[in-house]
């Protein structure tokens, strides 16, 4: 999301208290917030494109977050106990990043239905305006303290909280991560709420719309929302590698947008109404749960430790913010690896929206090429954390590196078809660049690599008759 759009929205605090009011201005951020404010004048249709970017940028931050919190986890415990414990920890929050995953594609779905455009940014650290997401972001080993943080952010409402019996705790979870001093921890759910407004049809304005921060709420029109952009939406059956728990739904109208948007609310904060009968199912299934779980059976670090020994914001930026750990020695070029396809997977995510779902034989066709390079490079991504968390930040250091994620210059596609192909060749060549210059004999990555400069020359060989068609 560009700067300029982000002084236009912020997060409007309700009501609160004086004590609250106090501390929270003492600390710049508001104490309780609500909703988002939009201080200009902007139509239905882009306050839920803007509102959509942001949640957009907040899921691809939440996956990746958690899948460094998982990788982090180390399954070398002294007793079975604890290897069963850790094992199953690290699956949970694996999974539910993939599910963010999941919801990331959907928000696209619905940018693509009522013609937006796409978003795959996020921010790295320090965020800006930080009032609008849920916490400032994060690499970081998991903790009690990191857990804190993900129960709190995906949340549901207080009224859902009270029905489920689960206030008590959330306040001692609160005062935990010291919310009543001026750290804020906001909810997910409460950009999805907005949207959801935005896309539920309501009473006809009579006469112009004003629009602004002190208008009604308009609904996206019907003219806006194009039907005829499915077969441009991503689905379950392409990308959900066969697991009903990612969400990746597709919408044609507004009941189907709405169904969509619902759903991944639900399965992140859990039941977003305090009267619906399948309340605790929902609850069951949520994020939001599984989270919690997690941080109730999770040690204290006075106990033993879950994590290796891993850093904060791992960075290959020599010029590196204060918050972040540069990547010095041996690891950097692993970083600089894992830097290179994390843009390779966006890219693939993103390039497969611009083509039109075939009708037959999809593996066999070039968006399915992109699904299938995709998913292989989710499992480049994988392999290369591991490799990360198993050398040192910098020579000598007892402290590992980690897969620093970071956001590449630029994740804007070409105009033209062959030039998407080609943006695609050019980064495979500086992997094979990359690679060729890393290998030595002997060494204990020299398999993996090898087998990844000969899926490239595969994958270059296949854009070279896309790039030629």
């Amino acid at each position: 999301m560009s700067l300029r759009l982000r002084s236009k929205l912020t997060w409007k605090a309700a009501e609160v208290s004086a004590s609250a009011s106090l501390k929270s201005a003492a600390a710049g951020r508001p104490a309780v917030t609500e909703c988002p404010s939009f201080d200009t004048p902007i139509a239905p249709r882009e306050r839920a494109v803007a509102l959509l970017h942001v949640g957009s940028e907040i899921e691809h931050a939440l996956m990746v977050q958690y899948l460094y919190a998982a990788y982090s986890l180390d399954e070398d415990q002294g007793s079975p106990e604890r290897r069963a414990l850790v094992k199953k920890w690290k699956g949970v929050i694996a999974e539910i990043a993939r599910e963010e995953m999941g919801h990331l594609a959907t928000v696209q779905n619905i940018l693509t239905l009522i013609g937006g455009p796409l978003c795959f940014e996020r921010e790295d650290y320090p965020i800006i305006d930080a009032n609008l997401w849920p916490f400032p972001f994060e690499l970081e080993p998991l903790t009690k303290d990191s857990l804190a943080k993900y129960v709190l952010a995906e949340m549901p409402s207080t009224e859902v909280l009270e029905k489920l019996g689960l206030t008590a705790e959330i306040e001692q979870i609160k005062q935990r991560l010291k919310c009543d001093e001026g750290v804020s921890v906001n909810r997910v759910g409460l950009i999805y709420g907005e949207v959801l407004k935005l896309f539920t049809e309501g009473p006809m304005v009579q006469g112009p719309v004003v629009l602004g921060a002190t208008a009604p709420y308009p609904f996206v029109p019907a003219a806006d929302i194009q039907s005829d952009s499915l077969p441009f939406q991503v689905s379950s059956s392409a990308w959900g590698l066969g697991n009903k728990q990612i969400l990746i739904e597709t919408a044609h109208d507004r009941a189907s947008a709405l169904s969509a948007l619902s759903g991944v609310s639900v399965q992140g904060e859990g039941p977003i109404t305090v009267d619906d009968a399948g309340i605790r199912k929902e609850f069951e299934g949520s994020h939001f749960r599984r989270f919690l779980d997690v941080y109730r059976e999770f040690p204290e670090e006075t106990s033993w430790s879950p994590a290796r020994n891993i850093a904060s914001n791992p960075s290959t930026n020599q010029d590196a913010a204060h918050r972040a750990q540069r990547i010095e020695g041996e690891a950097v070029r692993w970083a600089e690896l894992a830097n290179l396809r994390y843009r390779m997977l966006l890219l693939y995510l993103e390039h497969s929206f611009f083509i039109e779902a075939p009708t037959t034989d999809p593996t066999r066709s070039p968006r399915g090429a992109l699904v299938s390079w995709a998913f292989g490079e989710m499992y480049n991504l994988r392999s290369l954390s591991e490799i990360l968390m198993t050398l040192p930040l910098k020579p000598g250091s007892r402290t590992m590196a980690g897969p620093p994620f970071e956001m590449p210059y630029t994740l804007s596609l070409p105009l033209r078809d062959t030039n998407r192909w080609r943006a695609h060749r050019d980064l495979l060549l500086a992997s094979i660049e990359l690679v060729e210059g890393m290998l030595a004999p002997g060494q204990p990555q020299e398999r993996y690599l090898r087998a990844l400069r000969a899926a490239d020359k595969t994958a270059l060989e296949q854009l070279e008759v896309l790039i030629g068609a």
